[in-house]
């Protein structure tokens, strides 16, 4: 049995919408079902800001997360306790996880950050995995081992702090 949609304007709930428009402000992303005519009230209302904002990249409003592995069974929920001395974490994230919100040297650090980790957990025996993806006990470990060493860490250790 077939099922037919109607998307309605999100703006006067009564007119059939033609498009979702994505839009983002203040940290926060939006979408609207919206009929042409509000959809292009909406572009001409945020032009002038757009028009002088710098473009950062582009809005990819879903990604699809993995809910359940190959086998069926559910991702495990380990965590690795950090230490008392951690370096803070910026919304829930650890610093060097890029959320693309720093400047391009700031990204460029943490990138030399994660490939440093990477590589000594490479040779520390740790698995790192094929898509290079560097598991939170790598981190851990990498930063203990670094301040036994009386080494820099955190942001210090690529020259950010």
């Amino acid at each position: 049995m077939a099922k037919k949609v109607l998307l309605v304007d999100d703006f006067d709930h009564e007119t059939p919408a033609s498009e979702t428009v994505l839009f983002a402000i203040d940290g926060d992303a939006f979408a609207a079902d919206l009929s042409d005519e509000h959809a292009e009230e909406l572009r001409e209302a945020i032009a002038p800001f757009r028009d002088v904002a710098t473009k950062i990249g582009k809005f990819k409003p879903e990604r699809r997360v993995p809910t359940a592995r190959k086998n069926g069974s559910a991702p495990s929920a380990k965590s690795v306790p950090a230490p008392a001395d951690a370096v803070p974490m910026s919304n829930g994230k650890p610093w060097y996880k890029s959320d693309r919100s720093g400047t391009r040297e700031v990204e460029r650090a943490k990138k030399q950050y994660r490939d440093l980790a990477k590589q000594w957990g490479r040779e520390n025996g740790f698995d790192i995995g094929s898509r290079g993806i560097v598991a939170e006990e790598v981190y851990t470990e990498y930063e203990a081992y670094r301040r036994e060493k009386g080494l820099p860490v955190g942001p210090a250790a690529v020259g950010l702090a």
